[in-house]
């Protein structure tokens, strides 16, 4: 038998608290922190108004 490491990972999924959008679950925090910053609330209610449109 083989002898089996089993690890935690650790995902973090941002969160915009003000519209509800959610951004891709990440494995670094530092990434999902960039997420974070470049969120514009504007921005993602256009973009979900369209894909409702469609």
């Amino acid at each position: 038998m083989a002898d089996i490491d089993i690890r935690e990972l650790v995902a973090y999924e941002p969160f915009c608290a003000d519209c509800g959008e959610s951004g891709p679950i990440e494995t670094s925090a530092f990434l999902a922190f960039a997420w974070e910053q470049a969120h514009d609330c504007a921005t993602a209610a256009a973009a979900r108004d369209l894909r409702a449109a469609s």
